[in-house]
């Protein structure tokens, strides 16, 4: 996540970041669709669920703003099977009507204790549709004398493809900042649930107090006809 090659001048991780932040603001304060509660989970060797379901937005973007790369050697690595799994543990608590995973990184998952494909059909038999994104232009090779630098290799991405498959999601690559707000921007169109809402009137009748002497009114103006004084007059 350190290579700035989505946005010159900019990290990996700080275009995620962004591109991230504003997507879940999005959801969260779509009045005309209904918000949607967002929680957020980083992964590197270990998932670590940074934010809970939530809706409040400030929340997310202040957790976002403190993510950062794995810096010791032990917490490296990119555990993706175990990332999606906890993902799955998380949304398997939650009974909406549509339960979403949008899962992003940069490598190819390189820690099998949870595989991708296991992770993937645990989400299936869940019902969580998992959307997948591969945000990097290159791949990078360390070099003994320039450290590290881009080469032409393709990344092996098909782990992504098929978990999206499997859930009934997609997969993208995104190679620089335009296409991946392109991308969040699509999820969005695709994960649009109507919704409907019920609405109750309380009425409260008010004729009762002019009924009431009315018919006082007429019951005395019979009387009054019956009465002796309608034959005098």
């Amino acid at each position: 996540m350190q290579f700035e090659d989505l946005e010159p001048g900019k990290s990996r991780l700080a275009v995620v970041k962004e591109v991230v932040g504003e997507f879940a603001k999005r959801r969260m304060t779509d009045r005309e669709n209904a918000a949607d509660n967002v929680a957020l989970i980083t992964f590197a060797r270990y998932p670590q669920l940074l934010c809970p379901f939530t809706l409040d937005e400030g929340a997310i973007t202040g957790f976002l703003a403190g993510v950062e790369r794995a810096k010791r050697e032990e917490e490296d690595g990119t555990a993706i099977g175990v990332g999606l799994a906890k993902a799955v543990s998380i949304l398997r608590e939650s009974d909406a009507r549509s339960r979403i995973c949008v899962l992003l990184t940069d490598g190819e998952n390189n820690i099998d204790d949870i595989t991708p494909a296991a992770a993937a059909e645990l989400a299936a038999e869940e019902g969580i549709k998992v959307y997948t994104i591969y945000a990097a232009r290159y791949v990078y090779e360390h070099h003994p004398f320039r450290g590290f630098v881009p080469t032409r290799a393709r990344p092996d991405t098909s782990a992504l493809e098929r978990m999206a498959e499997l859930t009934g999601g997609r997969f993208y690559r995104a190679t620089d900042r335009s296409e991946l707000e392109n991308i969040y921007s699509e999820i969005e169109r695709l994960e649009r649930t109507p919704r409907s809402e019920k609405r109750f009137e309380e009425t409260f009748d008010l004729y009762p107090w002019l009924l009431a002497p009315a018919l006082v009114l007429a019951l005395l103006g019979q009387l009054a006809r019956a009465s002796v004084w309608r034959r005098l007059a």
